[in-house]
């Protein structure tokens, strides 16, 4: 028997649960809060697209369809297949990224880092980013992560995907296409289909038939939006990673661009009531995100009072609010 509303019980009406919209990092590729699966044959560029894209959002550029990134972004970005000094450095550099914005957990001071290790989580929750990318997924199974085995890729995939919606990020993990040549795409995926099936979002990266240099990147799994964009890109010694074609539908839930400011004191309050939007938030926070975009101190305390933001503090920490006092 369901117990009534206000009573202990097992169940929970849908009634009570409050409907949110989907939030995008990248519409319709990749979501806040959700797990992303990039795949593709060795050598065809998915590191390559992945760091063009960090860079963006690092520096808030644009994204490749042109749209504004808007504030500039936190990324932790874990490689294990690259140096980080003599190849992710320069790379990131090259692409233009604010490396002030892009960490990573060093994996000489702290080794045998596994795709579920608590590390990860605890990075997240230290450094707040936006974006999570594990490359490739491959080198991050420990013996209790075996994608193989379908109740261990399952258990994997929901921690996972319970620390994204938990810390508010999006996690993308790139991995390499099994040889199962002539098969379906979502099938090529390296490990168990469960993997695939907490995706919400699977990107696969080809070679375009009719010119190598040119990269193909298909969304073959959308759980969230309509899949019907393209993309496309090509790496030459020449010109190096360009984005090329990228038609993609329009975000129903799109905010308009950024505004042209006047003053500080005008994109402070702008973006403070953007970062409070949907919850509250560290003031510690706040003003980190703050002081990216040029806000100082000051600034952001003048206009949270012009504002009546409400200040609490909760566990040891005091948080901004722009709701009304309880």
């Amino acid at each position: 028997m369901m117990t009534s509303k206000g009573e202990k019980g097992i169940l929970t009406l849908y009634s009570d649960v409050q409907a949110t919209s989907v939030r995008w990092l990248w519409y319709p590729f990749i979501a806040v809060g959700k797990i992303t699966l990039l795949q593709g044959d060795p050598g065809d560029g998915k590191s390559t697209m992945m760091m063009n894209l960090i860079a963006e959002l690092s520096k808030g550029g644009k994204l490749p369809d042109g749209k504004a990134v808007g504030l500039s972004q936190r990324v932790i970005y874990q490689c294990s297949e690259d140096g980080v000094s003599d190849t992710i450095k320069p790379r990131l550099e090259k692409c233009g990224a604010d490396c002030g914005n892009v960490a990573f957990i060093n994996e000489e001071t702290y080794s045998g880092l596994t795709l579920d290790d608590e590390r990860i989580r605890q990075a997240i929750i230290e450094f707040r980013p936006k974006l999570v990318v594990i490359d490739p997924i491959q080198a991050y199974l420990g013996s209790d992560s075996d994608l193989q085995i379908a109740g261990r890729a399952r258990k994997l995939m929901q921690r996972l995907g319970m620390w994204a919606s938990v810390y508010d990020c999006a996690i993308v993990l790139i991995g390499h296409l099994n040889k199962k040549e002539g098969t379906k795409g979502l099938y090529r995926s390296l490990g168990s289909i469960d993997v695939v099936a907490a995706a919400r979002s699977v990107l696969q990266v080809e070679r375009d038939p009719k010119n190598t240099d040119v990269r193909i990147v298909r969304q073959i799994k959308n759980s969230l939006a309509p899949s019907d964009g393209e993309i496309k890109f090509s790496i030459t010694a020449e010109q190096g990673f360009q984005w090329l074609e990228c038609e993609i539908a329009q975000d129903p839930a799109a905010e308009p661009e950024t505004p042209v400011f006047e003053s500080k004191s005008e994109k402070a309050a702008y973006l403070i009531k953007k970062l409070l939007s949907e919850d509250d938030m560290r003031s510690r926070e706040i003003y980190m995100r703050l002081s990216d975009e040029g806000i100082s101190r000051r600034t952001a305390e003048n206009t949270k009072k012009e504002l009546g933001i409400r200040s609490y503090r909760k566990m040891r920490q005091w948080y901004w609010s722009i709701k009304p006092g309880e």
